[in-house]
């Protein structure tokens, strides 16, 4: 019944009353104590359980185990582990190993988690369908799909029977590499072993579909699952609706929202709503997505940080940032129960500097700051290229000279700013000075960092050195873009005549 308070307190009550207990009683609250989030009260129940002359089994040191792990202490949970097999104290068992093995996949883990699985096989322990579930879900949320299919092929042929649970992973996993053909295989494959494709896996699907505008596809397999007797869920429809608005047919979305689920007795939630208001705000149609938003209180619902974060960015998209401000400060930060993420940072700055408003960008990280708020690096990028942008080079020179005093490191995006930013003010030696910095602080340059560069060559006529880069560039697997081959055209039309350039031509353009 999962009254697990009820449970403690009968069992501290048993003990004052000297009614007897025995090591199932022990069992059942140490269990308790761990769905209570109180690890620390099991361990000391595991003390007293010794005290009173009884032995842990399996059932008790797996319950800890899965308590530990279910806290987020999975190096704890491990460490019992080892201890456990190395003193003698127990015999693990495949539900012992198997919520390990759960708890390093959860970590990502994998590597450790397919190293236990093998030393369980090896001391005899036989996995079951959860064992391999497990490990085939957390290798497919890893992307590593093929894995995850050898491992089917393994269980089955040793005679495990995969679940509907082993399957869904799998389908997921496909549907994430756009492996239709595999996905039809493992369905006929489940055909054939009597598995029944359950509500989960027909979600799958139609996300997956939709992802990819195979609409129709997607409205089949709802059809499909209904003469099968399964019932859509608000999940079926949502991923129905998102697919609609990726392919920017929000209207139709509406319908689904309005008249389908309506029509079927399904209620929407706030993700159904999240996903028409974001559909409708890339469609820069922001008041209607606000019709939405406010709707949202009349359905019950409460709106997420993602549906200001949506709204708020929309507003920007359209160039309402008067608008965008005022539902900042009005809706947002009034809002005690909205916590501000970085996410919701971004948007605003990103926001104020496009159009300009620097001081106020500058004015708003500072309140940031001072509210606790810890920005990560995304939040300086969009603020030294904001204000690198709009004049403010050396306001951005400082964010970006202070960033190790954060205990943030500069990536290749941060890098290339500046080179632009210095690129741009005519300060070349600081750019290329940069650039070799960086390398030598373990961030590699990228494509955008050398076209950058070597744009800001051409146009301080730099063309020896221009060239030099280029050949690096092309050395690392890198291309001119063309915004680099364009000006080096025009370059090409305006001074003909320069050897420099007519040997960057030589290379380059023939």
């Amino acid at each position: 019944m999962k009254e697990h308070s009820v449970a403690v307190s009968l069992f501290k009550d048993m003990c004052v009353k000297g009614i007897p207990v025995d090591l199932f009683t022990f069992n059942t609250a140490i269990n308790c104590f761990c769905h209570l989030n109180r690890v620390d009260y099991a361990f000391s129940l595991l003390a007293g359980t010794i005290k009173r002359g009884f032995h842990p089994d399996v059932v008790t040191y797996t319950t800890l185990i899965r308590g530990l792990i279910s806290q987020d202490n999975p190096a704890e949970a491990q460490l019992l582990f080892i201890n456990l097999i190395r003193f003698k104290l127990i015999q693990p068992n495949v539900v012992t190993y198997t919520t390990i093995i759960n708890g390093l996949c959860k970590r990502g883990h994998i590597s450790t988690a397919v190293m236990l699985f093998r030393y369980m096989e090896k001391k005899g322990c036989k996995p079951n369908t959860v064992t391999y579930s497990t490990l085939i879900d957390c290798l497919c949320k890893l992307r590593l799909v093929d894995q995850a299919l050898g491992l089917l092929h393994e269980m089955t042929k040793k005679g495990i029977t995969p679940n509907v649970i082993t399957y869904n992973s799998l389908i997921q996993g496909l549907c994430d590499f756009n492996r239709w053909q595999n996905v039809n295989q493992l369905l006929s494959e489940m055909a054939t072993r009597n598995i029944s494709p359950n509500v989960r896996t027909f979600n799958i699907l139609v996300d997956a579909y939709g992802k990819e505008g195979m609409i129709n596809d997607a409205e089949d397999v709802i059809e499909f699952m209904i003469q099968r007797g399964q019932h859509p869920d608000v999940v079926t429809y949502s991923a129905l609706m998102d697919g609609y608005c990726l392919r920017g047919e929000v209207d139709k979305a509406l319908v689904v929202l309005e008249t389908t689920m309506k029509k079927r007795g399904i209620v929407p939630d706030t993700r159904s709503y999240n996903i028409l208001i974001n559909g409708y705000c890339k469609k820069l149609k922001v008041d209607r997505a606000v019709d939405l938003f406010q709707q949202l209180p009349r359905e019950g619902l409460s709106p997420t940080i993602e549906t200001y974060n949506t709204i708020l960015q929309g507003y920007f998209l359209t160039g309402r940032h008067v608008e965008a401000h005022k539902f900042f400060k009005e809706k947002m930060m009034l809002n005690k129960g909205l916590t501000l993420d970085n996410f919701t940072c971004s948007i605003l700055l990103h926001g104020l500097c496009q159009n300009r408003f620097v001081v106020e960008a500058l004015s708003f990280f500072d309140t940031m700051l001072s509210a606790g708020l810890i920005p990560n690096i995304c939040i300086y990028n969009t603020l030294i290229d904001g204000l690198s942008k709009n004049g403010h080079l050396e306001k951005a020179r400082s964010l970006f000279d202070n960033l190790p005093l954060k205990g943030l490191r500069p990536d290749v995006k941060t890098y290339t700013m500046m080179i632009q930013a210095y690129c741009h003010d005519g300060l070349l030696n600081d750019a290329n000075e940069l650039f070799l910095k960086m390398e030598a602080n373990g961030c590699l340059p990228d494509d955008v960092t050398y076209n950058t560069l070597i744009r800001g060559f051409f146009h301080n006529k730099k063309y020896n050195e221009a060239g030099v880069l280029m050949d690096e560039m092309c050395a690392r697997g890198f291309s001119a873009d063309a915004s680099t081959a364009s000006a080096l055209l025009d370059l090409l039309k305006s001074q003909e005549q320069n050897p420099a350039l007519l040997a960057l031509r030589k290379k380059f353009l023939t």
